[in-house]
């Protein structure tokens, strides 16, 4: 996202403003949707499970993402948000629609599996921290892109770079041990 908003900070400030605030409003409206189902789904494991099988569900949930994550095989769709509607609209509306789409949060590619693990816990074991928690995401996601917008520079989004690399698999191996030990904790606080 940087590698447009980036180069769009400089040359039109304004614009690069107006994509920004609109990635920000698309994401937190899809965070919204996203969170009703999250909140739909919750009650009704609520309803049909007990307390202690949805903990060992959420642990071993965490447990296969964890192992996936330090396997290198973080599950996502490969897929990133539409490119082509780059020239086509303009600055602020394509933010909408592009935060929209990554709000989805299943619509493009993922670096770790936390999120996932997120979501099965908002489900499993507190559906009323669906909003919070999806719009918290939407929002710290597009103040990530805020940031990395300010200070981007082209050598930021060339991908596949041995730095690169170096950096994906260090973050899954801190995702996939953080994600384990927390199955392990779940587990052990379940029985």
């Amino acid at each position: 996202m940087a590698g447009v908003s980036g180069p769009l900070m400089r040359r039109r400030p304004a614009d690069g403003a107006r994509f920004l605030a609109g990635l920000a409003l698309g994401g937190v409206l899809s965070g919204m949707l996203v969170a009703l189902l999250l909140y739909v789904v919750g009650r009704g494991a609520r309803e049909v499970l007990p307390e202690t099988p949805r903990a060992l569900a959420l642990a071993t949930v965490a447990l296969g993402f964890g192992l996936a994550d330090l396997a290198g095989r973080t599950p996502h769709v490969w897929r990133q948000v539409p490119q082509v509607l780059v020239h086509r609209l303009a600055p602020g509306f394509r933010g909408v629609v592009w935060g929209f789409d990554l709000g989805l949060l299943v619509t493009t590619q993922k670096a770790v599996s936390l999120v996932w693990v997120t979501i099965a816990a908002v489900v499993l074991l507190d559906p009323w921290m669906a909003a919070p928690v999806m719009i918290g995401m939407a929002l710290l996601s597009n103040l990530g892109v805020v940031l990395w917008s300010v200070r981007f520079t082209p050598a930021m989004t060339e991908m596949g770079t041995r730095r690169e690399r170096l950096w994906l698999r260090s973050i899954r191996a801190l995702s996939g041990t953080a994600l384990v030990t927390l199955a392990a904790v779940t587990a052990a606080q379940a029985i």
